[in-house]
């Protein structure tokens, strides 16, 4: 028995030894499992605090803030027009400029959130923004449809952008787009409430059916634009450029500020223009047939003979000038009218003003403009035929190839005017300033009165003189190359330092003339003789 109790002793051994062992690696995986422990606690304290967290609670609350503004706005919706400013600021809109907001102020990553606090009919689109940066990226990439794009606040303020965009259905509230130039867009149904137009170059776009209530268009271009069915409601058009032909027929006009708008020949047909104000409106050519015209302000808009007014609407009751012959237009304020081409024959415009008028062909003649203001007036091609224009102020004004055979010119400023091909035909321009005046060969003063005339040192090359009055002028130092004075009267004219050279002087009469110093080589003398 002895020897078989021997046997199980290194058995036992062996167990005791791997229970040591395991014993060992328990210890082992333990502290392991502490370390592990530890990390993953340390893990899940820097989960718990990270700072999207943070962001996201503070975004739950910005949403919370959000929808209980997005309630008061509806309840104060016909008071007021405020946003909410959760997540960002608006700016201002300033009517009398065009305010511009740098890029930077885009986010660099392309994409911005909308803070929406406006429910209109036409819902908007809820897709993310896209900035400025990144729609200018895909138009230089070629792209062209961005159909319902979100483009809310966007400044594209300056940029050209044009041929074949479709824009239809966009969302453009608040976007800046002042002195941006936009040809050929179709913005059909887009949504632009509030946005910022000041000074933009509209051109052949499409604004059928579009939502441009507030809009500020002040001093825009809209030549050709496609106004049918929009809504213009309290849009600021004032001294916009809506001309010629542009379609309003039955857009909604309500509260428009319209003073100062050239609406010359636009098409008005039903048109909602209540409340609108039309102050200084040019209205010429233009067709208002079934508009609505209650409470509009007309004071000083001016119409003709084929503006087609509402049955019954009296334009001269509400205010309005009739531009016709022989109207009685004394005092009338015309300042930057477009005025071309209109027939004004006999009409009584004294001390109107005129000034940066377009009177290009117009017929003035034998209209009394005595007193009147057409500083830096257009007057090319206009004829002007025994019209009164003594003591009219012509500073800077354009007088090419206008006839004024006859005209009364008396004591008229026409400094820095320019008269090159201008006809003075027997036109009276005693006492006339034509200092720093610009003439040409073609200029015509052929029996022209210009009697106590300053003209020292001008460039009178080749002009026509023939038979003009001149006595008393002062031409001293006065280029007449080549000029012809036959049939002057210079006596006691000052021509001293002049340059006659080649000019023709037949049967002028130089009583009492100073000509010291004169060239006179080549001259014609008054004699017939040629002057060595």
């Amino acid at each position: 028995m002895l020897m078989n109790m021997s046997h199980p002793q290194p058995d036992l051994a062996s167990l005791v030894s791997r229970i040591n062992q395991l014993e060992e690696r328990q210890d082992t995986v333990a502290k392991y499992a502490v370390r592990v422990k530890r990390q993953l606690d340390r893990l899940t304290e820097q989960f718990n605090t990270r700072p999207e967290l943070q962001q996201i609670e503070s975004l739950h609350g910005a949403i919370a803030q959000l929808s209980k503004e997005l309630v008061a706005w509806h309840q104060q919706h016909d008071q007021s027009h405020s946003l909410s400013e959760t997540f960002s600021r608006l700016e201002s809109l300033d009517q009398e400029d065009c305010d511009t907001l740098d890029d930077e102020r885009q986010p660099a990553n392309g994409f911005v959130h909308l803070n929406e606090a406006e429910s209109n009919k036409s819902q908007e689109s809820e897709k993310l923004a896209i900035s400025a940066k990144e729609f200018l990226r895909r138009y230089n990439e070629a792209k062209r449809n961005f159909q319902e794009v979100n483009l809310a606040r966007v400044n594209l303020s300056g940029k050209f952008l044009g041929y074949n965009l479709n824009l239809t259905k966009a969302n453009l509230t608040e976007a800046k787009l002042g002195k941006a130039s936009l040809r050929e867009v179709n913005l059909h149904r887009a949504n632009l409430k509030n946005a910022e137009l000041c000074e933009a170059q509209l051109y052949e776009v499409n604004l059928s059916q579009a939502n441009l209530e507030e809009v500020n268009f002040r001093r825009a271009n809209l030549k050709e634009t496609n106004l049918h069915e929009a809504n213009l409601s309290r849009a600021n058009l004032s001294g916009a450029n809506l001309s010629p032909q542009i379609n309003l027929n039955k857009a909604n006009l309500e509260g428009a500020n319209l003073s100062g708008a050239n609406l010359r020949q636009a098409t008005l047909i039903e048109a909602d223009l209540s409340n609108a104000n039309l102050s200084l409106a040019n209205l010429l050519e233009a067709n208002l047939e079934g508009a609505n015209l209650q409470d509009a302000n007309l004071q000083h808009a001016i119409y003709d003979q084929a503006t087609i007014f509402p049955e019954g609407f009296d334009p001269a009751k509400a205010g309005a000038y009739l531009i016709a012959p022989g109207a009685s237009l004394a005092n009338a304020n015309f300042a930057g009218s477009d005025l071309s081409n209109v027939n004004l024959q006999g009409a009584n415009l004294q001390g109107a003003n005129l000034n940066s008028t377009n009177l290009n062909i117009a017929d003035l003649s034998q209209a009394n403009l005595s007193y009147a203001n057409l500083t830096k007036a257009n007057l090319a091609n206009a004829t002007l035929l025994d019209a009164n224009l003594s003591k009219v102020n012509l500073n800077e004004a354009n007088l090419s190839s206008a006839n004024l055979t006859a005209a009364n010119l008396s004591e008229a400023n026409l400094r820095q005017a320019n008269l090159q091909k201008t006809n003075f035909t027997a036109a009276d321009l005693s006492q006339a300033n034509l200092n720093k005046a610009k003439f040409d060969n073609r200029t015509n003063f052929s029996g022209a009165n210009l009697s106590g005339i300053h003209m020292v040192g001008v460039n009178l090359q080749k002009i026509n003189l023939s038979r003009a009055n001149l006595t008393t002028a002062n031409l001293s130092g006065t280029f007449l190359q080549s000029a012809n004075l036959s049939g002057a009267n210079l006596t006691l004219a000052d021509l001293h330092g002049a340059d006659l050279s080649d000019a023709n002087l037949q049967k002028a009469d130089f009583k009492e003339t100073n000509l010291n110093g004169t060239n006179l080589s080549g001259t014609i003398m008054p004699d017939g003789t040629v002057h060595e």
